[in-house]
């Protein structure tokens, strides 16, 4: 990494000597890493986690309240049909969602892709100027995994090579029923699905921060308009929470 962080200094000081008859480039989310850096460096901070550390684009940050709207108004419809239908069990896990999402504040958030300076120093084509940024921000490794599943929204707590399958096998049988895989959204927030039954089975490797949503069931809940949304929409927006509780976010003005 420290060869990468190098790179990223040299490649802003080419820039400063042709740019000095130019106008001054826009600031870039490389240079806005650095500095801060150099702050946490000056006051002996400890250094980033970049598995941790995230930042926000401004397009992304605006519809994210809508986002959660729609998914609760969804969750609200299934819950209801359920209850309806006399299957209380599930209505209450809905319902344990709809709570758990109206309950998490929609700022601060992070965008999905990675934009760690390690990540966007490897190819300077991915740095983003700064006006295209609302935050950024690191946080410290939390002591949990959350699951989203029938049985509503749990946090475990994480242990040294805990897998997707321990995570599993810690919760009710009900959690997982009729469902034949999982989305993974690892702390550096892009989602991947990871199946759980016999025919697909895969296992991956839980970082603290992880969340795995177990999506409804496609020949039931899943195969539903409100249950094609909930599972389209609940792990992308999942996937803009901070990958902690104990966090630093830098606004950007």
């Amino acid at each position: 990494m420290r060869n990468l962080i190098l790179a990223a200094f040299g490649w802003l000081a080419m820039l400063a000597g042709p740019a000095q008859a130019q106008p001054a480039a826009s600031p870039t989310l490389v240079e806005a890493w650095l500095a801060w850096q150099e702050e946490r460096q000056a006051s002996q901070a400890a250094p980033f986690d970049w598995a941790y550390s995230f930042a926000l684009r401004e397009r992304e940050a605006q519809g994210l309240e809508q986002r959660r709207s729609r998914l609760v108004a969804e969750l609200e419809v299934l819950s209801n049909t359920l209850a309806l239908a006399g299957d209380s069990d599930r209505a209450d896990a809905l319902t344990d969602w709809q709570g758990a999402l109206s309950s998490l504040p929609v700022l601060p958030a992070r965008s999905p892709e990675r934009l760690g300076l390690p990540h966007l120093a490897s190819d300077l084509r991915r740095n983003p100027a700064m006006a295209d940024i609302a935050s950024l921000g690191t946080c410290a490794p939390p002591a949990w995994i959350e699951t989203w599943t029938l049985e509503g929204v749990d946090r475990l707590a994480w242990t040294p090579g805990m897998s997707v399958d321990q995570a599993l096998e810690g919760l009710p049988a009900g959690a997982t029923q009729g469902i034949d895989r999982v989305t993974l959204i690892p702390p550096l927030g892009k989602p991947h699905d990871i199946g759980i039954a016999a025919w697909n089975h895969d296992t991956a490797p839980l970082a603290p921060g992880s969340r795995l949503i177990a999506l409804l069931p496609e020949s039931g809940l899943g195969g539903t308009v409100e249950g094609d949304i909930v599972n389209r929409e609940l792990a992308a927006w999942l996937a803009t929470r901070l990958p902690g509780d104990d966090c630093t976010i830098r606004d950007v003005e």
